[in-house]
Parts: structure tokens; C-alpha cells; sequence
């Protein structure tokens, strides 16, 4: 029982850390349910793409006062190359050097790694802002205008991989993750999706850790509470990726059997309606996505098509 207690632990401490820091009450707004606006034809992409190694910019195609730029970090496959993997971080990025790892175990399975900044993040936070504060809020509409940027955002990124040769999937860890599967169901097909700790239930997110309630407490002090659970749940759905169907050629779902940060249940259930493939790992959230080399080799696997080390979960959680 000391390594699971172990691995909640960390996820427990990273929460009580977050609460140290001073957020401000933000008001919550509501949302009428309406399907997320990400899914409609692409603008003009860019002449160009990422190049072989560096950051690459381009206009978004939905650009945001004070965050008009799509920004892509480039790392070139080591070894024959395979194609490209589109990687997104999660929320909160203090800075790209915490995804090295992630970055160099994709490139030498063979795939140039584009990763992403998201919105809101590093250098496209506010001036003055932490990064990915501005992303996750109480103001509903302010998180679907994010969520819809990030998604076209990839979206545009995976068009442009499509240009040029090999395969192309994508990577999404935590928030990333829950992108990545909605970027899985656009008109842009994947050759392979993976979701590693993705928060596929951001209601029960809400509702059910610590970092969410605490967003709820923000707007109840700002004077602009939250509605009932079943409302929010309502107003959340369209952030349910089960919603859509996939076009994506394989899905992976990864989770930690003890997340205490983004919930596995959500995911497995994703998983189950799609009739994706989901691997369970002993680890919490955090250490799933920075200290868990089996899920690392796993994808890799999957990315050059062939299969993994953990237990596959059709139907219900193993360990």
C-alpha cells in the first residue's frame, strides 16, 4: 500500500502547493451547452511549417487579444524518420525544458516532435500573468474561447504535418490530453491519438478535487457562485470528447489508477464509448506524466504500430 499512498501523495501535495498562491475571486459566467465552434473548415494555413529544430510562429486561426500566435517548439527525429507526433503539454507549463524528456523518447522513436504552447501559456500568457492562468476560470465562456484556440490551433498543426511524409499522431498530457482527444474527432484525421491523464470529466474535475473547488470558491467569493452540480455538468458537456465520434486511426487513454488531479474514470469511460484502447499505470497524475517510463515506451510502441506492456482496459480497469 506505500507506493499507491505514495503516488496520491504527491498529487495531494501538488494541490496544497497550487493553494498557496493568490488568485483573485473571478466571477463564474455561465455557458448555454452549445457545441464547442472548432470543428468547421480550417482557414488558409500558413505557406510554411515548423522547421527541423527551434521555435516556429505562425498566425493563429483564432486569434486572442494579446495571444494572436500560434507558437511551436520543433525537435527532429533522431534516427530514420518515421513521421510526426504533435505533443501538448499540460496546464500550466512553468516552462518547455519540464517536457525534455517527452520530447527526446518521441524524437528517438524516429518522429520530428512539434510541441506545443498552449494558449495562455509561457510567452502567450498576459503580461504579468502565470502561465496558464488565463486558460482554466469560473467564466465558462473565456475556457471554451481557449479550448476552441487550442484545438484549431492543432488542428492546422496536423494539416501542415500532413504535408510532408510519414505519419501523423498526436500526444496530449492532462488538459493537453483532453485537447488531444477532441483534436482526435476533427475532420483532420490522425494516423494515432494518445491522451496520457487526460481530465475527460471536467464536472467531476470541478466537483471532486481539491484544485477544482477551489475555482468554484473563487466565484462563490467574487459574488457570482456556480449553478447546481447537474447544471454545471450540462454546461461542461460539450467539453466531453464521448460526445463526438473519432477519426482518428488509433486512440490510446492512459491513466493512473491513483490520479487524484485529473480522475481516471472520466477517461475509462471515454474509452469504453469509443472502443478505444486504455492502459491503467500504478501512478498518480503527476508522476504518470513526469516519472512513468512503461507509459513513455508504451506509446512509442503505438506510435510505430505495434503493441504495449500494460494491461489493456476494453471494457473495465485492470491493474
Amino acid at each position: 500500500m506505500r507506493l499507491p499512498r505514495l503516488h496520491r501523495a504527491v498529487d495531494v501535495l501538488a494541490m496544497w502547493s497550487e493553494d498557496l498562491r493568490s488568485l483573485a475571486p473571478t466571477p463564474f459566467i455561465r455557458a448555454d451547452g452549445a457545441p464547442l465552434e472548432c470543428f468547421g473548415p480550417l482557414p488558409p494555413l500558413p505557406l510554411d511549417g515548423p522547421g527541423a529544430a527551434g521555435p516556429w510562429r505562425a498566425p493563429s486561426p483564432r486569434p486572442a487579444p494579446g495571444d494572436a500566435e500560434l507558437l511551436v517548439e520543433a525537435t527532429p527525429a533522431a534516427g530514420p524518420r518515421r513521421g510526426t507526433l504533435i505533443l501538448v503539454p499540460p496546464w500550466k507549463l512553468p516552462r518547455l525544458s519540464i517536457l525534455s524528456g517527452w520530447r527526446a523518447r518521441l524524437a528517438r522513436s524516429g518522429h520530428d516532435v512539434w510541441t506545443v504552447v498552449p494558449p495562455r501559456h509561457l510567452g502567450r500568457a498576459a503580461p504579468g500573468a502565470r502561465s496558464g492562468d488565463g486558460f482554466v476560470s469560473p467564466d465558462l465562456p473565456a475556457l471554451r474561447r481557449a479550448f476552441e484556440q487550442l484545438v484549431l490551433e492543432l488542428r492546422t498543426l496536423v494539416a501542415l504535418a500532413r504535408r510532408r511524409p510519414g505519419a501523423v499522431g498526436m500526444v496530449g498530457l492532462s488538459l493537453g490530453g483532453l485537447a488531444a482527444l477532441l483534436a482526435a474527432t476533427a475532420p483532420e484525421p490522425l494516423d494515432v491519438a494518445a491522451a496520457v491523464g487526460p481530465p475527460a470529466d471536467l464536472a467531476a474535475v470541478f466537483a471532486r478535487t481539491r484544485i477544482g473547488r477551489r475555482y468554484l470558491r473563487l466565484a462563490t467569493a467574487a459574488g457570482a457562485p456556480p449553478p447546481p452540480p447537474a447544471q454545471l455538468a450540462e454546461m461542461l458537456a460539450p467539453f466531453r470528447p464521448e460526445r463526438r465520434r473519432p477519426t482518428a486511426g488509433r486512440v490510446l487513454v492512459a491513466v493512473g489508477a491513483e490520479d487524484r488531479i485529473a480522475l481516471p474514470e472520466g477517461a475509462l469511460a471515454l474509452a469504453r464509448a469509443w472502443g478505444a484502447e486504455a492502459r491503467s499505470y500504478p501512478r498518480g497524475h503527476l508522476t504518470l506524466l513526469f516519472a512513468c517510463e512503461a507509459v513513455r515506451r508504451d506509446l512509442v510502441r503505438l506510435a510505430a504500430g505495434g503493441g504495449g506492456s500494460a494491461a489493456a482496459l476494453p471494457a473495465a480497469r485492470r491493474r
